[in-house]
């Protein structure tokens, strides 16, 4: 049985592709994986803070990555978060630092890395 049963994940991108090829990679890894295409739709799913790790887009429409974070924080959330993007800027990381994203991974980034990163911060 994997170390990471029942670990909850959840994924949050507006591209299709990514958010299934992440959960696919997470579910074989033996994590429990829930993904939403938008900010608003976990936000709106959300009970209680319970996920043990938010891996997030930076560049969605309605709400970015940061804020999501944001608004996570805001409402006392202190779930471990992992900002994802093609473009991370000192400027982004930074906004990112501030709303308390806990890690950031450049696309494209190895699945072992993604998984290394998840074990780092919900340790």
């Amino acid at each position: 049985m994997s170390e990471f049963t029942n670990i909850p994940i959840s994924i949050v991108d507006d591209d299709a592709a990514v958010r299934d090829s992440l959960s696919l990679l997470l579910s074989i890894a033996g994590f429990s994986v829930s993904t939403y295409e938008s900010g608003a739709g976990f936000l709106a799913s959300l009970k209680d803070c319970a996920t043990n790790v938010l891996i997030v887009d930076m560049h969605m429409p309605g709400l970015s990555g940061v804020e999501l974070a944001e608004q996570l924080r805001s409402r006392g959330c202190t779930i471990p978060v992992i900002l994802i993007s093609g473009n991370l800027d000192t400027a982004t990381r930074d906004q990112g630092a501030r709303a308390g994203i806990s890690r950031f991974l450049k696309k494209p980034f190895s699945g072992t890395r993604l998984i290394e990163t998840i074990r780092e911060i919900s340790n």
